[in-house]
């Protein structure tokens, strides 16, 4: 598995940077940390990443997400 570990401080800027730099195309796993969270209390993600949140996420919005963990679509949803 190749891991890239960022700390992206809530900002937007950060985070669509990310999500279109070239240097996140082989790796399996985004472990985001302060990710950007809107008003909807969802991120931002494309098309080649399943979105992993808190399990407290949606029960306690109130308590923004530190963390988040994206997984590649490449990856068998079976296989995690």
């Amino acid at each position: 598995l190749r891991i890239w570990q960022q700390n992206l401080n809530a900002s937007l800027a950060a985070q669509e940077s990310l999500m279109n730099s070239q240097d996140i195309t082989n790796h399996d796993l985004l472990i985001i940390q302060e990710p950007y969270i809107n008003f909807l209390c969802n991120t931002r993600a494309s098309h080649r990443w399943h979105v992993l949140y808190p399990t407290n996420h949606l029960t306690h919005p109130q308590e923004r997400s530190q963390a988040i963990t994206l997984v590649n679509t490449s990856l068998d949803t079976n296989t995690w």
